[in-house]
């Protein structure tokens, strides 16, 4: 995902297939919205982003990315979801 599709995913807003967090310090409540679309259609939580839809960023590093795969890692039956990074 570049950019320019981040900004035309956003804008649509929050939905059942797509969740809108602050900060990865949010990556509990964002595991529970994966097993939800996980039992759904699928979808997409993307950090760093305002409730309001205005993109935020947050840096990150390795741990922060180790973080959430261990809190996604907690879903049973395993989940397998695909993490990217798209730089602001």
């Amino acid at each position: 995902m570049n950019l320019a599709e981040l900004k035309r995913l956003v804008a649509k807003g929050e939905s059942d297939r797509l969740e809108l967090k602050q900060t990865t310090g949010q990556r509990t409540e964002a595991a529970k919205s994966v097993c939800g679309m996980l039992n759904g259609c699928g979808g997409f939580v993307v950090f760093g982003v305002s409730p309001k839809g205005e993109l935020l960023g947050q840096e990150i590093g390795q741990r922060t990315v180790e973080e959430v795969t261990n809190e996604l890692a907690r879903i049973e039956p395993p989940a397998f979801p695909d993490g990217e990074t798209v730089t602001l």
